[in-house]
């Protein structure tokens, strides 16, 4: 009778390596998900302050809101006229009028 020993060392092996494979794997994407976020907060931060240095410096900035402001309201009277809901397009026109401010 032949015995197969290499076959019953095989299977304990494979799960040894399938595990350290999956705890290995498992370890940098803990670490590598919470890089990016402290960094995308950091980006978010400068971006905003960037804009509001940007605002400040273009004259025609607060004329350009008003006019987009006043769009939007119309588009939001066309809509509402049809049956639409125009909620959005007057929240847009909201936030444009304070932007011009």
């Amino acid at each position: 009778m032949i015995t197969y020993k290499h076959s019953l060392w095989s299977t304990p092996t494979l799960l040894i390596v399938a595990v350290m494979v999956a705890v290995g794997a498992g370890v940098p994407t803990i670490t590598a998900q919470a890089a990016p976020k402290a960094q995308d907060d950091q980006k978010i931060k400068v971006r905003k302050e960037e804009e509001k240095r940007l605002k400040k410096q273009d004259k025609s900035y607060a004329t350009q809101a008003q006019a987009r402001a006043d769009q939007y309201a119309q588009m939001a009277k066309l809509v509402a006229r049809n049956g639409g809901n125009a909620k959005p397009l007057l929240d847009a026109a909201a936030y444009f009028e304070n932007e011009a401010k």
